[in-house]
């Protein structure tokens, strides 16, 4: 029985659960939000209110404000989800990314760092990516929302390039969503629960409560909201090393980052002309594709590469993972059970290697084994003569 595998697998699929949980919640209260009308009736209190059906009912929610004398037997407090959600991806982010070496953290092309040095600086970067963040947000330093959201974008630039000059490329994209992430915590935590419950408590004494501290936990609420698109796409980013792995990863985060934002913003905004934010999102992500397209390689005037060559190469660079018996410090079998001992176990997985070590360059994984660019470019020569090529 594989512990290791069941452990992640269970992590990972908690992971889902809880984030489907959050993240449709807020789906759902944003919707509200941007839904709701005028009572057809006016009552006192009521500011908005929303016919739904659902399951053969028909439901009514009313958007109100608490006041003494009013406040409800039960109130259910949407806070858990988002929590959960944070304490498997940081199971997640230790399981996969700090132990094991942090081979999955580290590039030896990038920085040659050790897992103490990739642990420290990940853990650091997500404690001080909040401080500064939540300073460029505290409206006693930076009184303009103009202002603040300059310096944000600034900020969260100079965030994801300096990422992917620590970290290996699928490092460098899942510290971007830690640090997203647990911004969207402190967030319910630091900054929207305690007003909310600050309001609560002047009602219970007797009080009308000061709603401005509704209205600033509310900015912090639309900031989630324009982080879930980006972190969705980083929680699957690992299926896609074409884009992590390439020269301009950093630059492709952040457009996907932007375009993720934007297409979010079409989706919540109660004023159709701030639509157009949908042409820039597809724009970006049209910019995406086009960045990531496969090179179409022109092959002539080079000699034809023997086998042999190739399997120098790979008795090298892939060998001490993809063996019957991995002589590698953290993988112990071998990834995917591929072995490529035999020239028919290479030749069987041509079309695996093309696109792991040529297309995207995702292995040797972090680079580990220091596969030169001119062995990729005499591995990509032998793999398009023998007629292989990205499925």
């Amino acid at each position: 029985m594989n512990v290791q595998l069941w452990v992640e697998y269970i992590l990972r699929f908690s992971h889902l659960v809880a984030g489907i949980a959050w993240i449709g919640s807020s789906f759902y209260f944003i919707w509200l939000d941007s839904s709701f009308e005028a009572p057809a009736v006016p009552r006192r209190n009521v500011e908005g209110e929303l016919f739904m059906v659902h399951g053969g009912f028909y439901y009514l929610v009313e958007k109100r404000k608490l006041y003494p004398g009013e406040l409800p037997k039960t109130l259910h407090w949407f806070k858990w989800e988002a929590t959960l959600t944070w304490i498997t991806g940081l199971f997640l982010l230790i399981a996969l990314y700090y132990l094991r070496g942090a081979s999955l953290m580290i590039d030896t092309q990038v920085g040659n760092i050790s897992q103490l040095q990739a642990v420290g600086l990940s853990l650091g970067g997500i404690a001080v990516s909040w401080l500064i963040y939540d300073l460029i947000w505290n409206v006693r330093i930076v009184s303009s929302r103009a202002v603040s959201t300059i310096l944000s974008v600034m900020f969260f630039t100079g965030l994801i390039y300096l990422n992917t000059r620590l970290f290996s490329g699928r490092g460098a994209f899942i510290q971007t969503g830690a640090v997203f992430g647990t911004i969207m915590l402190l967030n319910v935590w630091i900054r929207i629960l305690p007003g909310q419950k600050k309001m609560f408590k002047a009602a219970e004494a007797g009080q009308i409560p000061d709603y401005s501290a509704s209205l600033k936990s509310k900015i912090r609420s639309v900031h989630n909201t324009y982080f879930t698109f980006p972190v969705l796409f980083i929680m699957l980013s690992n299926h896609f090393p074409v884009v992590f792995n390439h020269p301009l990863n950093w630059l492709l985060l952040i457009l996907l980052s932007v375009s993720g934002a934007l297409v979010r913003h079409a989706m919540v905004t109660k004023i159709n002309r701030q639509r157009w934010t949908l042409l820039p999102a597809a724009c970006g992500l049209a910019a995406l594709m086009i960045m990531t397209a496969p090179k179409v390689m022109d092959d002539s005037g080079h000699p034809p590469v023997p086998f042999a060559q190739v399997h120098a190469i790979i008795e090298s660079r892939c060998i001490t993972c993809h063996s019957a018996a991995p002589t590698d410090d953290v993988f112990k079998v071998p990834p995917k059970d591929l072995i490529l001992q035999s020239e028919e176990q290479i030749r069987a997985a041509g079309s695996r290697i093309y696109v792991q070590a040529i297309v995207s360059q995702a292995m040797p994984l972090g680079n580990k084994t220091q596969m030169t660019t001119d062995e990729r470019a005499t591995l990509a020569r032998w793999l398009r003569q023998e007629g292989y090529r990205t499925p």
